[in-house]
C-alpha cells in the first residue's frame, strides 16, 4: 500500500477523494453565491458537491470544526475554482445546488429540506426523525438526526409530496437512484409497512431507475418481501460495528430491539430476496480497530452482501463528537481490502454506484490502479443503467407471478434466465408457430373428398383444438379467434357466425350462472350447508359422507365450481377445528369428498355446469335435434348414483376416523351459525323461487324452453330485490358464455361443409361398430377433460363425435349425452375441475393419493357409463 506522505495530493483521484470526503475541505472567507454551491448530504450536515478532473464527484462536508482543519481549502479566481494542499492546485468544477431546492412542495414544505440530490443519486427522508431519539441514550452516539420530529412514532411525510420532489428532480437533471431513510419506530416492522404505498408510487414513477431503503432491522421480515414486491430494488441494513461490545456501547438502541443478531437475520433473509449486490450494510472506518472492521467486511461478502465504508466524522452535539478521525492510511487500507475481496468473491457492485459516501466498492480500484472492465463500463452507463432497471422489473415480475418461496440470489438469476427464454417466451414462440403452420396449412388444396370450406373450417377447428389443449390463449379468446377466421377464411358468413352468440343454450347457462350467484349472495347456500352439517356430522362417519352428499346435492342446482367455493371456507374452520394438519387422512379425505362431491352432483343436471348446455347447442347447430332437462338428468343418474356410492367408499376406507374428536367441529359450526344470524327473508325468497324453476325446468322446459324459464326467474330474483347486479357480477363466468358463442360456431362450420363427416369418415375404423364406438368416445373425453376444462372437451370432442355416432348407427341424443356426462367425471388431476383445483391447492391433499383414488373412481364411471348405455338408455327411450 501507498503511504500517504509519498503521494502528491492529486495524484490519484480515489486517494484525492478519499482525503476530500473523509476531512472535507475548508471553504474561503466569501465564498461568492455560497447559497448556490452549500447543501445538505442529510438531515444535518453542509456539504458541496466539487467534480474532480478525473470526472469523480465528490460529496464534501464543510462548515464543521473538523473540516476547517482540513489540508485542502477552496478557493476562487477569474477561471473558476481550485482546491489547494500544500501548495499543490487542481482546478474542479464545483457543481450547484439543484434549483429545484427552492421549489414547495403542496403542503408547502421547502423541497430542499426533505431531499438532497448528489449527481444521479436522490436521497429522501420520508419519516420525519428517529424514534430512537424519543427514548434517553437510545441513540447512536454519531448521529445527528435529532434536529427533526423525533417521536416515539415518527411522523410520515405525505407519499405524494415526496413524488413530487422525485418529479422535481427528473424534470432537472437525469436519476439513477432515489434513497429512502427509514429511522426506527417502535412497531414489530419498524415502521418499514407506513413506506409500502411511498415504493409502489414511486415504482410507477421510475420504470428503471433504483429505488433503495436504508432502515433499522425488523422484527417482522415479511414486510421485506413485502418492500420488493412493491418495487424496492436496493435493501441497506446496517452492521455499523463488527466488535458486539462496542455495538452495544455506541448503538445502545439497536443492541435493545434484537441487536446484532436480529441485523444479520436480516440481511440474510433480503439476501434470498433481492438480486444479488443489491443487499448492502454499512461499517464505520474508525469506531473500532480496523481489524474488527475487515473481519466484518469479510463476513458480510461471505453472505453475499455489499458492504459499504464509510470513514467516522465526529459532528458537533453528538457524544462522540470529540472522537479522533481514523487516519486516511486505515481508511486507505479498509478501501484497498474491500476491493480486493469484491474482486476475489465476484460480487457485483455495479448497482452501488453513487452510493459509496467516500468510495463505492468499484471507485475503491482507482486507489490500486485499477481500472474498470468494459462490462462494468457498460453497467455503470446510461443504457445499461436503463437495461438493469428493466431487468430488475422482469425478475420481479417472474417471481411475483410465479408463487414460489423465494430462492437464493444465484437460483434466482438462474430462474430469470430460464424464464426468459423458456417460460416467458415459450408461449410466443408456440403462437408464433402455431401461426404459421396455420397460414401454410390454408396456402394448401383441400385433400380428396372435402370441399375448400370444408378443408379451412377443419383447419379453424384444429387451430382451435390446440389452442384449448395447450392453454396459450384464455378459453374464451380461443373461442372469440375461431368466430373471427371463419368468415375470413370463407367456412361460414360473419352474419351467419355472428347469430349463433343467440343460441338458447347461451342465455341458459347465463341464467343458470346469474340464479347460482344469487344462491350465494343472498346466503341461502351458506345456511343449508352449516345446517346440514350440524345435523349430520355429530360422529366423524356422518361429517365424512355429509361432506361428500351436501356438495352433490348442492352442484345438481349450482355450478360445481360456486359449490366448493362456498363450502371451502366452512370445511377449512371445521378442519381447524378438529385439529388436524396436513398429512392427516381423515382431513385429507374431508376435502376431497367436497371436491368428489361437487364433481359427481354436477353431473346430475343442466344447472351442475356448462358442458350439459354446450352439448345441447352443439346437437342442435348440427342436427336440429335437442335433449330436455329431464333428459339429461334419467340418463346421469344411475352413473352419478353408483360413481357416488363408490366414492363414499373408497373415502371411508382410505381415512381413519373413529378417533376423531368432533366437539372442535361442531363449536366451529355453531359459531359460524351464530355470526350468519337466521336466514332473512333473502334467503327464504331465493329458496322458494329456485324451488319453482326447478319444478318448470323438469316439466315445462319442452313449451317454453329451458333459456326462457332461466331468464324470467332471474327477472324475478332482481324484481324482488333479492341481489342487487353489483352484488353478482363477479360471480358470472363471462368467459365461459363468450366460448359458448366460438365452440357451437365451429361446431356448425364443421357440420355445415362436410367437415365432420369427412374425418369420421376417412379416420375411423370401419371394424370398429356398434357400443365400441360410444365406449371409445367416452374413454377420450375422460382422458380429455383431466388436463381441460369439461367445456373445451366437449367442444374438441362432440363436432367429430356425432358423425361417427351416426356412422355406427347411433341418434344424435345419445352421442351428446355421451360426450357431456363423462366431461364431468374428472377425478384424477387437480387441474380437471376447479374443485379439484382447490382443494389440492390447501396443502392436505397428495398429489399421488388425488391420482391413486382418483384414478379408480374414473374407472367405476367409465364401467357405470358402459352399462348405462347397454341396459338403462333403451328403457329410457335412447338409441343405443
Amino acid at each position: 500500500m501507498m503511504n500517504s506522505t509519498d503521494l502528491h495530493p492529486f495524484c490519484n483521484p480515489g486517494r484525492t477523494k478519499l482525503s476530500l470526503v473523509s476531512r472535507g475541505v475548508a471553504l474561503p472567507e466569501g465564498l461568492p453565491e455560497a447559497s448556490r454551491w452549500v447543501g445538505k448530504a442529510n438531515a444535518t450536515e453542509s456539504v458541496v458537491d466539487i467534480r474532480l478532473s478525473s470526472g469523480h464527484l465528490c460529496t464534501i462536508p464543510v462548515g464543521q470544526p473538523y473540516t476547517e482543519r482540513s489540508t485542502y481549502a477552496l478557493h476562487s479566481d477569474e477561471g473558476g475554482f481550485y482546491l489547494d494542499c500544500a501548495g499543490e492546485t487542481e482546478r474542479v468544477e464545483l457543481v450547484e445546488t439543484p434549483r429545484f431546492y427552492r421549489n414547495q412542495t403542496r403542503s408547502g414544505a421547502r423541497m430542499g429540506n426533505i431531499s438532497s440530490l448528489h449527481d444521479r443519486l436522490l436521497m429522501l427522508y420520508p419519516t420525519m426523525g428517529c424514534g430512537f431519539f424519543a427514548l434517553p441514550g437510545a441513540a447512536c452516539q454519531y448521529c445527528q438526526f435529532d434536529s427533526m420530529l423525533n417521536d416515539d412514532v415518527p411522523p410520515m411525510r405525505d407519499p405524494l409530496e415526496l413524488v413530487e420532489v422525485v418529479r422535481a428532480a427528473l424534470a432537472e437533471r437525469e436519476i439513477d437512484t432515489v434513497y429512502l431513510y427509514n429511522g426506527f419506530s417502535p412497531e414489530p416492522d419498524v415502521g418499514l409497512s407506513r413506506l409500502l404505498p411511498l415504493v409502489a408510487l414511486l415504482r410507477r414513477h421510475l420504470p428503471h431507475q433504483q429505488i433503495a431503503l436504508e432502515t433499522v432491522a425488523p422484527k417482522n421480515l415479511t414486510v421485506i418481501d413485502d418492500l420488493y414486491a412493491a418495487g424496492l430494488d436496493i435493501f441497506v441494513c446496517n452492521v455499523e460495528v463488527t466488535d458486539e461490545a462496542r455495538f452495544t456501547e455506541v448503538c445502545s438502541g439497536k443492541a435493545n430491539h434484537g441487536g446484532q443478531a436480529r441485523i444479520w437475520e436480516v440481511l440474510h433473509h433480503a439476501q434470498k430476496i433481492f438480486r444479488q449486490g443489491a443487499v448492502v450494510s454499512h461499517l464505520i472506518i474508525g469506531l473500532e480497530p480496523l481489524a474488527s472492521t475487515i473481519d466484518g467486511m469479510k463476513k458480510l461478502i461471505d453472505a453475499g452482501i455489499v458492504p459499504l465504508l464509510i470513514p467516522f466524522r465526529p459532528l458537533p452535539g453528538t457524544p462522540l463528537k470529540d472522537q479522533p478521525l481514523p487516519s486516511l492510511d486505515d481508511v486507505e487500507f479498509a478501501l484497498l481490502k474491500q476491493s480486493e475481496l469484491v474482486i476475489h468473491s465476484g460480487l457485483p457492485t455495479h448497482r452501488l454506484r453513487d452510493m459509496g459516501r467516500v468510495l463505492t466498492p468499484m471507485e475503491s480500484r482507482v486507489l490500486d490502479g485499477i481500472q474498470p472492465s468494459v462490462k462494468q463500463r457498460f453497467a455503470v452507463s446510461s443504457i445499461g443503467r436503463k437495461i438493469e432497471g428493466w431487468m430488475d422489473g422482469l425478475r420481479r415480475h417472474i417471481l411475483l407471478s410465479s408463487g414460489q418461496e423465494q430462492p437464493t440470489a444465484q437460483q434466482t438469476r438462474k430462474q430469470v434466465t430460464v424464464s426468459l427464454l423458456f417460460g416467458q417466451s415459450l408461449p410466443f414462440i408456440g403462437l408464433a408457430m402455431i401461426a404459421a403452420a396455420t397460414t401454410v396449412l390454408l396456402q394448401t388444396d383441400a385433400p380428396e373428398g372435402l370441399s375448400e370450406a370444408g378443408w379451412h373450417a377443419l383447419i379453424v377447428f384444429g387451430l382451435s383444438l390446440v389452442l384449448w389443449v395447450s392453454q396459450l390463449l384464455p378459453l374464451a379468446v380461443t373461442s372469440l379467434l375461431g368466430m373471427a377466421l371463419l368468415p375470413l377464411v370463407g367456412a361460414m358468413s360473419a352474419a351467419n357466425v355472428y347469430s349463433l352468440f343467440g343460441n338458447k343454450a347461451v342465455f341458459f347457462i347465463l341464467g343458470a350462472f346469474i340464479l347460482a350467484a344469487g344462491i350465494m349472495k343472498s346466503g341461502l347456500s351458506e345456511h343449508l350447508a352449516l345446517a346440514v352439517f350440524k345435523r349430520f356430522g355429530k360422529t366423524s362417519r356422518r361429517l365424512l359422507l355429509s361432506m361428500l352428499l351436501l356438495p352433490a346435492v348442492m352442484a345438481c342446482f349450482m355450478p360445481e365450481h360456486a359449490v366448493a367455493a362456498v363450502l371451502l371456507p366452512i370445511i377449512w374452520s371445521i378442519v381447524y377445528g378438529l385439529g388436524l394438519k396436513p398429512g392427516n387422512r381423515y382431513a385429507a379425505a374431508i376435502f376431497l369428498a367436497m371436491a368428489w362431491g361437487a364433481v359427481i352432483g354436477g353431473v346430475m343436471t343442466l344447472l351442475g355446469g356448462a358442458r350439459g348446455p354446450l352439448a345441447m347447442a352443439i346437437v342442435e347447430e348440427m342436427t336440429g335435434q335437442s335433449f330436455t332437462f329431464v333428459d339429461w338428468t334419467l340418463a346421469a343418474a344411475p352413473i352419478v348414483l353408483g360413481v357416488l356410492l363408490t366414492a363414499a367408499i373408497l373415502l371411508l376406507r382410505f381415512a381413519p376416523h373413529e378417533d376423531i374428536d368432533m366437539q372442535g367441529a361442531m363449536h366451529r359450526i355453531h359459531e359460524r351459525q351464530l355470526e350468519l344470524g337466521l336466514m332473512d327473508v333473502r334467503g327464504k325468497s331465493m329458496a322458494v323461487l329456485m324451488f319453482f324453476t326447478v319444478v318448470a325446468w323438469i316439466f315445462m322446459s319442452e313449451t317454453f324452453g329451458l333459456a326462457s324459464i332461466a331468464l324470467l326467474a332471474v327477472v324475478t330474483m332482481f324484481s324482488l330485490r333479492i341481489v342487487g347486479w353489483k352484488e353478482i357480477q363477479s360471480h358470472i363466468d363471462w368467459g365461459i358464455v363468450l366460448m359458448y358463442g366460438g365452440a357451437i360456431a365451429i361446431a356448425k362450420s364443421l357440420e355445415k361443409t362436410g367437415a365432420a363427416e369427412w374425418v369420421a369418415t376417412a379416420f375411423w375404423p370401419e371394424a370398429m361398430t356398434g357400443i365400441a364406438v360410444l365406449a371409445l368416445v367416452a374413454l377420450f373425453t375422460m382422458l380429455l377433460t383431466e388436463g381441460i376444462s369439461n367445456s373445451a372437451a366437449v367442444a374438441i370432442m362432440l363436432p367429430v363425435a356425432i358423425p361417427l355416432g351416426a356412422l355406427a348407427g347411433f341418434d344424435p341424443i345419445t352421442v351428446a349425452l355421451s360426450v357431456g356426462i363423462v366431461s364431468g367425471f374428472a377425478f384424477m388431476l387437480p387441474m380437471g375441475t376447479p374443485a379439484n383445483a382447490m382443494v389440492f391447492g390447501t396443502g392436505y391433499i397428495q398429489l399421488s393419493s388425488m391420482i391413486a383414488l382418483g384414478s379408480q373412481l374414473a374407472f367405476v364411471a367409465f364401467v357405470l357409463f358402459v352399462l348405462s348405455t347397454m341396459f338403462w338408455w333403451p328403457l329410457i327411450g335412447l338409441v343405443v
